[in-house]
């Protein structure tokens, strides 16, 4: 988000008047269907655990939009008028609401798929999850399940009070990209995509936080402290950020780090089989997309 983006967000107009807040990785509007995408991202079949399964499909995430979705609450307001989440998507030309959980990795590096997660993932969770939220429908009066898929865990629902078609669901490796962009290319891909914040930091985190709690530190802290004490490497980190992390400028970044501090950067810090240019220039990607 740039920071005019930032800033209209801050000044909107809309206010919220609901109670209990969600938020989703990652979202998109397809234009042509009239189609709002949301999806709430699991690195590999068996990221989180089943406590972190049965946290999106239930309270947590997608069990708040059903029960906003079959009360018709009205959870927005642009001067006097208030909206339900269905009312202010038709305000909006908005005929399609999908929400999903996207798995897109299973243990190695290929995409995840529905077989891997009954395999080696936690695909019975996201099964009695699938069942929890059909069960939450069928006790309401205003929400119905139209069609679905009980092994890919899918459903579409139509609203009595609402033209909006809902869909939830389960979506695995490629399917994840299709339907986010209508395009289908291999999810690996999305690791390639200048800012990809959300599929990057899922990648690094984990292991930037095991190294921190082994070590005290890690290629994260040392980078942060090394820009508190460097003139020439803050002005270097402002260029990269306004080139929105082009190539050369990330290229020259990490290699004047590892110029001059190549020492900080220790090698005991470093996950296994990682390369410590490019794990570097991970790093800093993923700190530039937090400060644009």
């Amino acid at each position: 988000m740039s920071p005019n983006e930032k800033k209209i967000c801050r000044t909107i107009e809309w206010d919220w008047l609901g109670d209990r807040d969600v938020s989703t990785d990652v979202g998109s509007i397809i234009q042509d269907t009239k189609t709002v995408v949301l999806v709430e991202l699991k690195n590999r079949v068996d990221t989180g655990g089943t406590a972190g399964r049965r946290e999106i499909w239930t309270s947590e995430k997608f069990g708040i939009f059903v029960e906003y979705l079959r009360s018709n609450q009205k959870l927005f307001r642009k001067d006097k008028k208030e909206f339900s989440l269905a009312k202010l998507l038709e305000s909006f030309g908005i005929k399609n609401f999908e929400i999903y959980i996207g798995v897109l990795f299973d243990k190695g590096d290929k995409p995840a798929t529905v077989h891997s997660d009954k395999t080696n993932g936690f695909y019975s969770s996201s099964k009695q999850g699938f069942e929890y939220l059909q069960k939450l429908i069928k006790e309401s009066s205003t929400i119905k399940i139209i069609n679905k898929d009980t092994d890919n865990l899918q459903m579409e629902l139509s609203l009595s009070y609402s033209s909006v078609k809902v869909k939830i669901g389960a979506l695995y490796g490629n399917d994840i990209t299709l339907k986010l962009f209508k395009k289908r290319f291999p999810v690996s891909d999305l690791l390639l995509l200048r800012y990809d914040d959300i599929w990057l930091s899922q990648l690094i985190t984990i292991e930037e936080r095991a190294v921190l709690l082994k070590y005290q530190k890690n290629f994260t802290t040392t980078f942060l402290n090394l820009l508190g004490r460097d003139k020439n490497l803050r002005i270097r980190y402002d260029v990269i950020i306004n080139s929105e992390c082009a190539e050369t400028e990330l290229n020259g970044i990490v290699q004047y780090l590892l110029s001059k501090y190549a020492a900080n950067f220790e090698d005991k810090m470093l996950p296994a089989g990682k390369n410590k240019a490019e794990y570097l220039a991970d790093i800093i990607q993923f700190l530039c997309a937090v400060e644009a």
